[in-house]
């Protein structure tokens, strides 16, 4: 059997993560808009000017196994001005992920951040996608999100997990783009954006991957409830 979506357990999650803190952006938003302004002096007022800079800081960031040679590639192959250019969100994704080195996870980063946090084009947020990190699957798995038949599975690294690829059979393996749509259908009965499920993502950095913060974290109660 393959892993299934609890999307009323989503709906559960949804309802307990605090994503109207911090300015309504949700912490992860924040902490990221916080970092790049304290470090590299980029806000919401400067990132048109800056939107070669943070692909860059994000393709080095999560290029993984990537050779500095295919790095440098993907990096002189973007070109701010096109990016600028472009509408809606859909011909900005398929741009991205045109270039060589940039899948979904490279793309839905980059978005996530100067859509999200940095307010480029804010009229795209409610088509942004959750990067589907280490982070954000681990908390799906830990609450009860994901199920392998009617228990949790043991592994929680996305590439255990997802297919990334949709023109593929994923069998075992979840569909991210099955994942993406159960977020947004969740979101949409919340009256939010699925981009709002992120916020998974400070969940499991900062209380459930550390033991001692577990009890704090505000989906505690749905660790062991299932």
């Amino acid at each position: 059997m393959g892993l299934e979506i609890d999307e009323e357990r989503l709906g559960a999650v949804l309802e307990a993560l605090p994503t109207a803190a911090h300015d309504g952006v949700g912490r992860h938003a924040h902490f990221t808009r916080q970092k790049y302004e304290t470090i590299y002096g980029i806000t919401p007022g400067t990132i048109e000017d800056h939107l070669d800079t943070v692909f860059s800081i994000t393709i080095r960031q999560r290029a993984g196994p990537q050779s500095i040679e295919q790095v440098e590639t993907a990096r002189e192959a973007f070109d701010a001005e096109t990016f600028r250019s472009l509408d809606p969100h859909a011909d900005a994704y398929a741009y991205l992920t045109d270039i060589e080195g940039v899948g979904p996870k490279i793309a839905n980063e980059y978005l996530r951040k100067v859509v999200h946090a940095f307010s480029f084009k804010e009229t795209w947020c409610a088509d942004l996608y959750v990067p589907l990190d280490q982070h954000v699957v681990a908390a799906l798995v830990e609450t009860g999100c994901l199920l392998d038949g009617e228990v949790r599975p043991e592994k929680t690294k996305p590439s255990a997990l997802l297919n990334l690829n949709p023109e593929s059979n994923p069998r075992t393996r979840l569909s991210a783009s099955a994942l993406q749509a159960a977020f947004k259908r969740v979101a949409e009965t919340q009256g939010t954006e699925r981009i709002a499920f992120d916020e998974l993502w400070s969940e499991h950095k900062f209380f459930l991957s550390i033991p001692e913060f577990r009890d704090k974290s505000c989906l505690s109660e749905l660790l062991e409830s299932r």
